[in-house]
C-alpha cells in the first residue's frame, strides 16, 4: 500500500465524512472482509460447585458438553448464552466472566465461554438435549472436546483463586 502523507490522511478523513463515502466502505466491508461464526457456550455452576453439561443430539460423536448456541446477528454475546442456556435448559442464570476465547477449525469459527452461576430450579430439556447432569470436577463423563474441558478447567482455576464465588 502506498504511503501517504499528513496532508493526504486529512484530505480522506475529511472525504470519509461525506454520505457517499461512508457507504462505500460499508459495502466494502461487508463483501471484502472475513467472517466468522461466533459460538457462544456457558460452564453453568451451582452452589456446591458442580458444572451443569448437556448431552446433544446435534453431537454423535463427542455428546457431552456445555449450554449454548450461535451467536445471532447483532445479538450480544451475554446474552446470547443466557438465552441459550434458558433455551437448552429452562434454566436462568447469572452470567460471570469470560473463561475461554479460542478459533475453532471445523467448522471455522470463534468461540466464547462465560462462567455462569445457575438459579435452582426444575430443568426443562428442549428437543435438541437427550440428557443433562450436574457434575463435580473430578467426575466429568469423558470424552469431552479439548475446548469444554479447557473452559471447565479456567472456570475451577478462577473459583479456586476465590474470583467465583456462588452468591
Amino acid at each position: 500500500m502506498p504511503q501517504i502523507g499528513l496532508a493526504g490522511k486529512k484530505r480522506l478523513a475529511r472525504l470519509m465524512r461525506l454520505y457517499p463515502m461512508r457507504m462505500a466502505m460499508m459495502a466494502g466491508l461487508t463483501v471484502l472482509t472475513p467472517r466468522h461464526r461466533v459460538g457462544v457456550n456457558m460452564v453453568p455452576l451451582d452452589a456446591e460447585g458442580r458444572v451443569l453439561l448437556l448431552k446433544h443430539v446435534f453431537h454423535p460423536f463427542v455428546p457431552w458438553g456445555l449450554p449454548g448456541g450461535w451467536l445471532g446477528r447483532g445479538e450480544e454475546p451475554e446474552a446470547c448464552v443466557l438465552r441459550e442456556l434458558e433455551e437448552e435448559t429452562g434454566l436462568e442464570a447469572r452470567l460471570g466472566p469470560l473463561v475461554l476465547a479460542a478459533a475453532k477449525p471445523f467448522p471455522q469459527h470463534l468461540v466464547l465461554v462465560y462462567a455462569g452461576y445457575v438459579t435452582p430450579g426444575p430443568l426443562c430439556l428442549s428437543g435438541e438435549i437427550i440428557e443433562a447432569g450436574w457434575f463435580t470436577r473430578d467426575a466429568l463423563p469423558q470424552p469431552l472436546l479439548h475446548s469444554t474441558s479447557e473452559a471447565i478447567e479456567n472456570t475451577y482455576r478462577f473459583w479456586d483463586q476465590g474470583v467465583l464465588e456462588y452468591t
